[in-house]
Order: structure tokens, then C-alpha cells, then sequence
């Protein structure tokens, strides 16, 4: 059509494909009109009107309304562009329904294939929960819960919903909540639940909002609140028979009662764990106040669920979770949290600080000999010199600050502490009455059984690092503790000097017999030192012994364990004490053999709390945690 050709609207209609009534409405809405008549009065189409209706048609193709067309081709200045912008958000809008709207259609079709009959008729039901689940979950939640294939449970399968008919059947038959059935359920459904939401706590806490509160999401899946609590409360029982046998028959209805007063397991936990989580996946700091705010609400929450302020308690608790597996299973926790967790708790407690004495270790270990004289009865290791050794200063620190000592892993701590040390002083002692008179102490520290048994036959030879034997001497005058005549110091760096060439320039007799002990020692040094160590020991007069304590790998560990013992030794590492040698106690009773010793045998950490530590309401308990005793008799 040429520029002077001007068209009829019939003739329009039919060369553009517009209908005429199409044609008549743009004209009534003044989108286009004709701009030219007939000497009859007729109206026409110019050339004009035909490039406005080319470009009405190409808008509309973007999917413009008629009146963002009418917009852009009214406006020449910006408007149009901000005409395209909104375009474009809104074409972003529908392309993003359109894929959940596809994720959804896939979801839907993948529940009825695998569904079977059952989910192909009541795929209405499932279309309705799915909606729901969309109202209270993200795209990603969402595609979580229905995902499909090997380590998934949808909320539809059969092994979800026959669980579901199970649990409904034991409450119609009145099932006793406590009775072994009925906790046999408690621990699948927990297990299922772990699956479905492929252990991510914050959907595992909307997915019990969504069932708390929506009716029919409580019909299509017949979980309805009384089902909910009836299986908490067959949970709480379930985790109370695991924690029987760690405590006894007073601490067992204590534990009982506030775990059914304090029913969290599925609300208050799941929030605490998704809080942790995020900020570890955030790379939060251990020690950062957000994460430390986190861990004071988990203590908090621990204690109201299981103990309360009884430090006895808490210590039989946590000893249960490190030995069964199963009193760890939540939403949410797995080793790595748990690892976070482990090094956020230990943040929160401040290291003594290293100054110009002993080593950290050395004096983290007279602090809890001095603070076992203050807190348990009766005394396990009776030390009336623990505090005194400390220094007036120090001891009033920690008479002020005790509630730091009664933690449960301080006081697992201690435990070990105090019977190692007392196992030795009763071994040095009965090798003293069948006539052995040099006693080893290698590694001394501020150990004080020399200044104790002073009437003793014989002689004690402390052995230990220069600058710390320089700290003890000084500290032992300045605090009035005597020194027997029968005290002979050796200054030994085991890794750097000679152990026979210590003890001889102190009038050593190794043609005499003599008792080691050696706590504390082993795992800062490296293998060959420790052989090297043993070797001479082995090479002393028939009749010589020495006590010592070793690690054994974190390998063979419980998880809960291993992952406090790693951050334990991280912590020790930062301080510049790492540990570096671990042995198996068979392969190191073969070894003691080889280096020359007739006989050995090691103590078990059940075995020391039986001898020990049996029927004490303190809460003084070894853990099975790596530390081992071995006697090696030459």
C-alpha cells in the first residue's frame, strides 16, 4: 500500500487479520482511530494509522495490555521504558510460577506413580496437601520434601503412612505410652521424620506447624495433635529406657518426670537446632556472642529436659548420650554440629592462663586436685597440700569461682584426675611396704605426694622441666610447704635429655629396684621418646614398675566422645601442648614385653570406677573417654 492509499476498516481487517469488531474496539478505547475520510464522509485508514496498528501488534506479542500499548505509543519520552521495565518484571513473575507451577505438576505426578491405585484416586487429597505445603513452605523446602529416589521419604509413601496407622491403631487400642510397642514406634517415627526432611530442623518445624494447624492436612495424613504428643511422650519414654542403666533408680524418676514435664523434643528443640545450624553454615565464630547466646539457651534447655542444677545428674545424662547413639537422634544433629557445639561450650570456658610456671596442663591439673578438697565428700584423693600449693592468690580465685568446676566436663575432668593420682599413690605405696625404696615421678608438675609422705622409707625423685621445677621450688618456700631431705629434683626435657643421665647426677641406684609413675606425660611426646623412656625403665632392677598413663586413637571412640576429645586436643594444640603419640593398649602391652617387662596390665575407666568410685552420689564418674593406666612390672 502506498503512502496515499488509504483503506476501508473491511479492507483493513481482512489484509491484517484483525477482526472488524477488534478494529472497532481499539477505535472506541482511542488506541487507533482512522485519520482519514471520504468526500462521503467515510472513514479511512492512512498510511499512519497502518504502522501505529503494526506496532500496537508487535507490543502486544511482548504481552502488553492494551493500555501499556496505548501508553508507550502516546508517550515519547520516558515512559515507554518504564513501560518495558514492568514488562520484563512481570514476564520474570509468570516465568517463575510457570516453573513451580511445573515443579508442583511434577511433584503431583511423581506422588501417583509411585502411589499406586490408592494416590491415583485420592489425587485430589494430594493435590490440596500440596497446596497447603505451598502456602507454608520455600520453592527449595518444597522440592526437599518431595524429592524421590534412594534416601527419600515422601510425606505419601506407603512406609510413612503405614507408620501413621500404626501409631493410630495403639491409640484406639489404649496402648500403654511406656510399654515397649509403643516406644518401638516413637524411635521409627523419629527415624522416618530424619529422612523426610533429609535432617533439615527448620522444615521439620514448619511441617509440625503446618499439621498443628491446618484440618485438613490432619485429615488427608490422619496426624492429628493428640497423635503428635501421644508420640512424644512414647519418645520421652523410649530415651528414658536408654538412660536407666547410667543412672540410679532416684535419678531415673528425676530425669522421668522433668522429661514429661518438658516435653520439647518436637518444638523447642528443632528452632534451637536450626539456630545453631545456620550460623555454622553462616561460618560464625565458636565463640562469637550470637553462637554463645545459642549454646546458653541449649544448656539451659538440657538441664530443664533432664537434670536441673544437679551436677550428679547431669554428668550420668551426659555419659548416656556418649555411649548411646541413639539419645543423639534429632532433626537437624549430626557430628558435625555436634562438633560446633563441642567447640562453642568449650569458648565459653576460659583456659588458666599460662604464665612463668608450669606448663597449662600441669597447672589445670593442680586446679582440680585443689578443687576436689572443696567439693566432693568423702575425698577420693585426700590432699590437705592442693591448695596451699597454689598460693594464697590463686587459691581464693578459685574458692570465689567453684561454680566453674562443677560442670560435667570439668568434673569429668577431675575425675580422672584424682583417681589416676590416687591409683599411683596406692601402687608407689604398696611397692614401698614389699621394700622398694626410690620413687619416679616423672613429669611432676605440682604434684605434692612427695611432701605427704615424707616419713616414708627412701627416696622421690622429681622429675620435670627446668622452668617448672624452678616455679614449684620457688612456690613450696614461698608457701612454707617443707621439703624433705628425702626430695631430690631432676631437671629433664624428655625429648631433649637423657632420663639416665638425669636421675644419675641425683644418686639414682638403678641396680635398685624402683617405682615410676608417669601421668600426664606420654601423649605430649612423641612415640620414640616414650619407647625410649620405657626402654630405660625396663632396663632398671627386677622388681621396678612404673605406672602410666596413655591415649588410645580417637578412632575407636563413641562420636560424642571423639568429637570432645578433637576439640579438647585442639585446644591444648592452640596452647602449644599438641598431643602426639596414641597407642592400642594390645600392641603397647607387646611392646612393654619387648622393651623388658615381665608383666603388664591395664586399667578400663570401669574398672577404676568400680575400685574407685562405686555408690558416690557426687557425680564423680570416669568417662569412656581415651585416657588409660598401665602398670608395666619389670
Amino acid at each position: 500500500m502506498s503512502k496515499s492509499t488509504a483503506l476501508k476498516i473491511g479492507e483493513l481487517a481482512k489484509k491484517t487479520g484483525l477482526s472488524i469488531r477488534a478494529l472497532h474496539h481499539y477505535d472506541a478505547i482511542g488506541l487507533l482511530s482512522p485519520s482519514q475520510r471520504t468526500e462521503g464522509g467515510a472513514r479511512l485508514y492512512g498510511h499512519g494509522d497502518l504502522m501505529r496498528l503494526h506496532r500496537i501488534e508487535a507490543l502486544k506479542q511482548l504481552d502488553y495490555s492494551l493500555a501499556d500499548v496505548k501508553a508507550a505509543l502516546d508517550d515519547s519520552t520516558g515512559a515507554p521504558l518504564d513501560v518495558l521495565a514492568r514488562q520484563i518484571a512481570a514476564l520474570d513473575a509468570q516465568a517463575v510460577q510457570a516453573q513451580r507451577l511445573s515443579r508442583r505438576l511434577k511433584h503431583l505426578l511423581d506422588l501417583i506413580a509411585t502411589g499406586g491405585e490408592t494416590a491415583a484416586t485420592d489425587w485430589l487429597d494430594i493435590l490440596e496437601l500440596m497446596n497447603m505445603y505451598q502456602k507454608h513452605l520455600s520453592d527449595d523446602e518444597l522440592s526437599t520434601l518431595m524429592a524421590t529416589g534412594p534416601g527419600t521419604l515422601q510425606p505419601t509413601d506407603r512406609q510413612w503412612t503405614e507408620l501413621v496407622a500404626e501409631v493410630r491403631d495403639a491409640m484406639a487400642q489404649a496402648i500403654a505410652v511406656d510399654s515397649a510397642p509403643a516406644q518401638a514406634l516413637a524411635w521409627r517415627w523419629i527415624r522416618l521424620v530424619i529422612l523426610m526432611t533429609r535432617n533439615d530442623p527448620a522444615l521439620a518445624d514448619k511441617i509440625m506447624a503446618l499439621q498443628l494447624n491446618e484440618p485438613r492436612a490432619q485429615a488427608i495424613l490422619g496426624i492429628t495433635p493428640a497423635m503428635l504428643d501421644w508420640i512424644a511422650e512414647a519418645f520421652v519414654h523410649a530415651r528414658c529406657t536408654r538412660l536407666a542403666k547410667y543412672m540410679s533408680p532416684a535419678q531415673f524418676e528425676e530425669t522421668r518426670r522433668r522429661q514429661l514435664a518438658h516435653r520439647t523434643q518436637f518444638t523447642d528443640w528443632p528452632a534451637l537446632v536450626a539456630e545453631l545450624r545456620a550460623q555454622m553454615e553462616a561460618g560464625a565464630d565458636a565463640g562469637a556472642p550470637a553462637v554463645q547466646a545459642i549454646v546458653k539457651r541449649w544448656q539451659q534447655l538440657f538441664r530443664d529436659s533432664y537434670c536441673g542444677d544437679d551436677a550428679a545428674l547431669e554428668a550420668r545424662v551426659r555419659e548416656a548420650f556418649m555411649r548411646e547413639p541413639d539419645l543423639r537422634l534429632g532433626v537437624g544433629v549430626d557430628d558435625t554440629l555436634l562438633t560446633y557445639l563441642q567447640k562453642a561450650h568449650m569458648a565459653s570456658h576460659h583456659a588458666p592462663q599460662e604464665g612463668a610456671g608450669p606448663k597449662p596442663s600441669a597447672m589445670l591439673v593442680a586446679m582440680q586436685r585443689a578443687a576436689h578438697q572443696l567439693i566432693e565428700h568423702p575425698l577420693v584423693l585426700d590432699d590437705p597440700l592442693a591448695l596451699t600449693i597454689l598460693g594464697k592468690a590463686q587459691a581464693d580465685a578459685l574458692r570465689k569461682d567453684l561454680s566453674n568446676f562443677r560442670g560435667p566436663m570439668a568434673q569429668g575432668l577431675r575425675s580422672s584426675v584424682v583417681v589416676r593420682s590416687r591409683l599411683a599413690e596406692d601402687e608407689w605405696l604398696a611397692a614401698n611396704e614389699r621394700g622398694v625404696r626410690q620413687y619416679v615421678v616423672l613429669g611432676a608438675g605440682l604434684d605434692t605426694s612427695a611432701y605427704r609422705h615424707a616419713a616414708r622409707p627412701g627416696r622421690i625423685f622429681e622429675v620435670d622441666l627446668p622452668a617448672t621445677q624452678d616455679w614449684k621450688r620457688a612456690r613450696l618456700a614461698e608457701t612454707g610447704i617443707e621439703v624433705p631431705q628425702s626430695v631430690r629434683y631432676v631437671p629433664v626435657d624428655f625429648e631433649t635429655v637423657s632420663l639416665a643421665d638425669g636421675l644419675s647426677a641425683a644418686g639414682f641406684d638403678r641396680k635398685q629396684p624402683a617405682f615410676f609413675s608417669w601421668l600426664g606425660v606420654t601423649m605430649y611426646l612423641e612415640e620414640a621418646a616414650v619407647f625410649e623412656t620405657l626402654r630405660f625403665i625396663g632396663g632398671c632392677a627386677k622388681g621396678s614398675a612404673v605406672l602410666f598413663e596413655y591415649v588410645v586413637p580417637f578412632a575407636g571412640l563413641s562420636p560424642m566422645m571423639r568429637i570432645a576429645m578433637e576439640q579438647m586436643a585442639a585446644q591444648l594444640a592452640q596452647r602449644g601442648e599438641p598431643w602426639k603419640s596414641f597407642f592400642e593398649p594390645e600392641a603397647l602391652a607387646a611392646k612393654a614385653a619387648e622393651l623388658g617387662f615381665s608383666s603388664s596390665r591395664t586399667w578400663t575407666p570401669q574398672e577404676l570406677n568400680e575400685r574407685y568410685l562405686a555408690n558416690r552420689a557426687d557425680g564423680l564418674h570416669i568417662g569412656a573417654g581415651p585416657g588409660r593406666l598401665m602398670l608395666a612390672t619389670v
